[in-house]
């Protein structure tokens, strides 16, 4: 058994299922499978230097795994996890699976001048999924006081456990709830979110490996996609101290409709980033 016929095995099986990226697909589903990384499968990790015994428990392992992404499966849940700043993130169908563009919203809140002010900071992130972003940011402000608001009683449960894992469960405030709804007027200095934002129409047009095994609540926003950043733009007006900032992840066509929206909430200082394609993805504004 040597690697490379395994991974054009791989490779050929789930370009016909019409997996994107078929080939790193299948070189990172061995690398779960070796427990190594990715490159390393061409290295010592390489199945041939095993026992014929190891060789075999390795291809039965393998298969069923495979089999999942031939149906259509992300290869996130098949693996059950995804690297996000560095940090593992345990995730499955309770939650939506972190995207390299959520990384630069992170980026973007830990730049913040809000970190200038010399009492801790105090940081809601609204609709937490996986729990990706608040943990990456408690990881890196340990002087900071963090909520994770979630409608979904699964997301929530899911990401306590990603806390839980790296230590910060108990470093965090959890509130099931919807967007900011109950948060006292000027409690919080940064409101951070990745909402749902594709509308209802486009989701039929959605990738099947997303349509078909991502929490649809986790992406549609509703009838123009913008609905659910409408609703926490305005309530954080309230929430948020004068001179706190909002840091919202938007669709890649949705930048025009995001700054406008800011605008006549009355907001400040509306930044609008772009993601390594070009497109816009984040926004960031302060609440004069």
């Amino acid at each position: 058994m040597e690697v490379d016929q395994l991974i054009e095995s791989l490779e050929f099986r789930f370009t016909a299922a019409g997996v994107d990226n078929a080939r790193r697909v299948a070189e990172e589903l061995l690398a779960h499978v070796f427990d190594c990384k990715p490159l390393e499968i061409y290295t010592g990790k390489a199945p041939e230097a095993r026992s014929s015994a190891e060789q075999f428990q390795i291809i039965r392992r393998l298969e069923p795994l495979a089999a999942r992404i031939e149906q259509g499966e992300p290869l996130q849940y098949v693996v059950g996890h995804v690297d996000f700043w560095g940090l593992q993130i345990k995730c499955d169908p309770r939650a939506l699976i972190p995207r390299p563009e959520t990384e630069l919203l992170v980026e973007e809140v830990l730049a913040s001048k809000i970190w200038n002010n010399k009492t801790p900071a105090t940081v809601v992130d609204v609709g937490i999924g996986s729990g990706c972003i608040v943990i990456t940011l408690a990881k890196q402000r340990t002087d900071a006081c963090f909520k994770a608001v979630d409608i979904s009683p699964a997301a929530l449960e899911l990401a306590q456990e990603n806390a839980e894992q790296h230590g910060l469960r108990n470093q965090i405030l959890w509130i099931e709830g919807s967007l900011l709804e109950g948060h006292a007027p000027a409690s919080a200095d940064v409101v951070v979110a990745n909402l749902p934002y594709i509308a209802s129409r486009d989701w039929a047009e959605l990738h099947p490996s997303v349509r078909n095994h991502e929490p649809q609540s986790a992406l549609d926003s509703g009838p123009t996609g913008m609905e659910l950043i409408e609703d926490l733009a305005l309530q954080a007006r309230s929430v948020l101290v004068p001179g706190g900032q909002i840091f919202l992840e938007f669709g890649f066509d949705q930048g025009p409709a995001v700054r406008k929206c800011l605008e006549n909430m009355g907001y400040a200082d509306i930044q609008i980033k772009h993601d390594l394609a070009g497109h816009d993805r984040i926004a960031c504004a302060t609440n004069p």
